[in-house]
């Protein structure tokens, strides 16, 4: 099911509704909303679309986040986007349930996603990642965000191996799960052993805002009045380092990047003239290290599960994860 299709509609009872709740602290003038639909609702995690709370009448999305995570994505809605060259969504505001747990309050995105098969969409993200990137340079080090420099990645790759070499006595495991997870032991092995090179690349790159997780479920395009416009969701991983994560490979394209590389460059060379297309290549392949080592990170939670059911997910995904790690690694130019 795509991400924003609602689950439910509910339409009696709104008022008391966490999310409706919540928006009335924020701006009590419009409170009830014509219906609430949900978008995804977790114990930890919810996403609710308010129609009509909004700016003339617009429907309002009401994500409800961990204290933590929101407060990176404030962060980035309130002391980071207004400064950058980049169409952003209309922030309304946040609020804070208690200590563990916050709303935030944004304009509707609209349903069709970003598309790394549409050579409109791939130059329409070449653009607006380069205007961020670079516009975001100048900003982004004066405002406090995570790292996101090799040391986070290299700091995945050494949990996930971890994790790995912890549940191999998992008895849920077969020996070709075994195998796989030894694979990607081997693989960690080799990446840790030739840090030094992935760290040098990222140097040719001056250190900018980073989204994190830059792919068709959190980027949408729009046609807005002065043509299509492309927007970012889901800031919860951004932070400030190398810009790789943001141009790598799509899963259904590698090792070909998900942007037009060459639009990019074009972008930013007026920024950075000292980097060179080639450059960017080597770190769009860097930026595909970077996305894999985090996923296969957080597919490791299932390897603590002792059963068949369980466990059959999140290999099902280690072994997607496996092979494009070994496909964008042989892409890498290593020395």
């Amino acid at each position: 099911m795509p991400k924003n299709t609602a689950l439910q509609v509910l339409r009696t009872d709104l008022i008391q509704h966490p999310a409706v709740r919540a928006w009335g602290k924020l701006l009590p003038g419009r409170v009830e909303p014509e219906c609430i639909e949900i978008i995804r609702e977790r114990r930890k995690s919810a996403v609710y679309r308010l129609k009509g709370v909004g700016l003339g009448g617009a429907t309002v999305i009401a994500k409800r986040r961990p204290m933590a995570i929101g407060s990176i994505e404030r962060t980035i809605y309130e002391e980071v986007l207004p400064h950058l060259l980049v169409p952003a969504l209309h922030y309304y505001g946040f609020t804070k349930e208690d200590d563990t747990c916050c709303w935030l309050f944004l304009e509707d995105a609209g349903s069709q996603r970003f598309s790394p098969l549409s050579e409109e969409h791939r130059a329409l993200a070449a653009r607006w990642l380069g205007l961020m990137h670079t516009s975001a340079a100048r900003v982004a080090a004066k405002v406090p965000l995570p790292d996101r420099g090799p040391n986070h990645y290299l700091d995945h790759l050494r949990s996930a191996r971890q994790a790995i070499l912890r549940n191999l006595s998992n008895p849920a495991l077969t020996a070709e799960h075994l195998a796989l997870l030894e694979t990607i032991v081997s693989q960690c092995d080799v990446l840790e052993s030739r840090w030094s090179q992935v760290e040098q690349w990222c140097d040719d790159v001056p250190p900018t805002l980073v989204h994190g997780d830059f792919r068709p479920k959190n980027v949408h395009v729009r046609a807005d009045p002065s043509g299509p416009a492309l927007f970012a969701l889901d800031w919860e991983t951004a932070g400030w380092g190398v810009p790789a994560a943001d141009l790598a490979p799509a899963r259904g394209l590698l090792p070909a990047p998900q942007v037009d590389i060459t639009l990019y460059w074009s972008t930013v060379r007026e920024c950075w003239p000292g980097l060179d297309i080639q450059t960017v290549h080597r770190l769009a392949t860097v930026g595909g290290i970077f996305r894999r080592l985090v996923a296969i990170h957080w597919e490791c939670w299932g390897l603590a599960f002792d059963s068949d059911l369980f466990i059959s997910g999140p290999m099902a995904c280690l072994r997607s994860y496996q092979a494009q790690l070994a496909e964008t690694i042989g892409a890498a130019p290593w020395a």
